[in-house]
């Protein structure tokens, strides 16, 4: 068999609407995650995708006056661009409207049938539309939906179901969550999941027997549960019980998934019922679970109902995705809400991006043009800057989403780059002729560059390719850390090409935002 590939998702998105600010960060999260594996010498497997059933889609379609297919097929365009827009490098895109998927959740529902794990029944209860959640009147609010960020009105159904054993896993979920107090995090959705499990499960109905959007129950009638089918695409787009051998062969390489990125809000579906499916079809848990953090607006999460998202396209576009990309990771660590706005971007492109890093890059290179005609002299040793298990530290600390901490390490070194041209003042060696010290300062500068350019390759693939440019070296820094992450590796000689500013100055418009 071949060997393991690192294998990380994000939630497949509702198409109910255009993505919002929220879809770009967990997904860039997620690429992060996806471009650094691939630096340290593994191969990785990045899948995203839409989730397109459900009776909230069927009344936006009727609303529109089209079919729910031809309806979510206008807006697949819009979210995949997203991905251009944002730079995203996923391996493969999965729609739950996709025959591979339908097939796939139609034999899920075959093999639970046949093990006894799901059964007839009749469900009288509560159900939300905008949610797509069934709610037992115990939770209800007023009479409305418990969801904190929902609280419409509830339909009462009763209907004839298939439902699905959940209660029969409720003491293997509880061991299993004992077992492994990192599964699930961050720790606070840990403890609310461990909650739920300790109050007890119930039967949970998978089926709607009066919806017609949906993938068909296998010999019966009506349609598969939207959050049922939309959890089996992690299997089913890497060649679950696929007819085609290459495709089974790439599940065998791939299950389980090293991490599963999720919204916090859907925890409950990701770490009860999807692990108790999987067992119920033989398969294997995830191997972890993290649930992101909301960003909110005016500290409420934004929202499509709310009216408050932020446009993931307009935003890109003022500021650079980059510079988008790097905030989103820098500003909280992942799994923490925080508040978004336009002058916390404003801030964290001045001070970090233009300050920091761009003046850094602007002022080696008009010194090495000025001072050693425009080319990298002799190699130097590293002297005390902070590289000794940097490139270990952001290998280990993205994994983990920990990328708040990846980029405080790298900053480090942005840092002290900085300080060595304060202390060192070249312009003074110079004139005292010191020239020896002057080209190892100058070195330091142009491979201290380097290294930024390839440790920051996976947050800011655009900006550091600017930079590696710029810096006169060919190809990209998207290369294997093992051989890039080595002190000394900027060749004598090399022609650097100063051009413009990494990060301009942002108008004056943007700055009063």
């Amino acid at each position: 068999m071949s060997q393991r590939a690192f294998y990380v998702t994000t939630p497949i998105y509702y198409v109910s609407g255009n993505p919002h600010i929220g879809h770009a960060y967990t997904t860039v999260a997620a690429d992060v995650m996806a471009r650094t594996t691939r630096c340290t010498h593994e191969t990785a497997h990045f899948l995203t995708g839409t989730d397109e059933h459900g009776q909230k889609i069927a009344e936006n379609a009727r609303n529109a006056g089209l079919e729910p297919q031809a309806f979510v097929d206008s807006l697949i365009p819009r979210w995949k661009s997203l991905l251009d827009a944002y730079q995203i490098t996923n391996d493969d895109f999965i729609r739950t409207t996709d025959e591979r998927h339908e097939r796939g959740v139609q034999r899920a529902f075959e093999i639970l049938r046949e093990r006894g794990d799901i059964y007839p029944g009749k469900y009288e209860g509560w159900y939300c539309t905008n949610d797509e959640t069934f709610w037992p009147e115990s939770k209800l609010i007023d009479g409305r939906c418990p969801n904190p960020e929902c609280r419409r009105e509830v339909k009462w159904l009763s209907e004839q179901d298939w439902f699905f054993r959940l209660s029969a896993y409720n003491e293997r979920l509880l061991a299993h969550f004992k077992a492994h107090p990192q599964w699930v995090r961050p720790q606070r959705v840990y403890n609310e999941m461990l909650a739920i499990l300790e109050s007890g499960l119930e039967d949970i109905s998978i089926t709607r027997a009066t919806l017609s959007w949906g993938i068909p129950v296998p010999g019966g009638e009506g349609v598969i549960y939207v959050w049922f089918d939309a959890l089996l695409n992690y299997i089913t787009a890497i060649g679950w019980e696929s007819p085609d051998t290459a495709q089974r062969a790439l599940f065998e390489r791939l299950w389980p998934a090293n991490v599963h990125l999720i919204g916090k809000e859907i925890a409950r579906f990701h770490t009860i019922i999807w692990p108790a499916v999987l067992w119920g079809l033989g398969l294997a848990e995830p191997t972890s679970v993290i649930a992101n953090g909301w960003l909110t607006f005016n500290d409420e999460k934004m929202s499509k109902s709310k009216g408050n998202v932020v446009d993931p396209f307009e935003i890109a576009q003022r500021f650079t995705s980059d510079a988008v990309r790097y905030f989103l990771l820098r500003e909280a660590p992942f799994g923490q809400d925080f508040n978004f706005s336009e002058e916390a971007v404003v801030r964290r492109y001045q001070a970090d991006l233009g300050n920091d890093l761009g003046n850094l890059l602007n002022r080696t290179l008009t010194m090495v043009e000025k001072y050693c005609d425009g080319r990298v002299p002799a190699p130097a040793d590293a002297a005390n800057l902070p590289i000794a298990g940097l490139a270990g530290r952001v290998a280990a600390s993205v994994p983990a989403c920990n990328f708040r901490d990846a980029l405080e390490d790298i900053w480090q070194l942005v840092t002290a780059l900085n300080k060595m041209i304060d202390e060192s003042k070249p312009w003074e060696l110079k004139k005292r002729g010191e020239t020896a010290a002057l080209n190892a300062c100058m070195y330091r500068l142009c491979e201290g560059l380097r290294w930024l350019a390839v440790l920051l390759h996976p947050f800011m693939p655009a900006k550091s390719q600017e930079m590696w440019r710029q810096l006169g070296f060919a190809q990209t820094p998207a290369q294997p850390w093992a051989d890039a992450l080595r002190w000394g590796v900027a060749a004598e000689g090399t022609h650097v090409s100063k051009g413009a500013p990494l990060f301009p100055h942002l108008e004056t418009a943007v700055e009063g935002a």
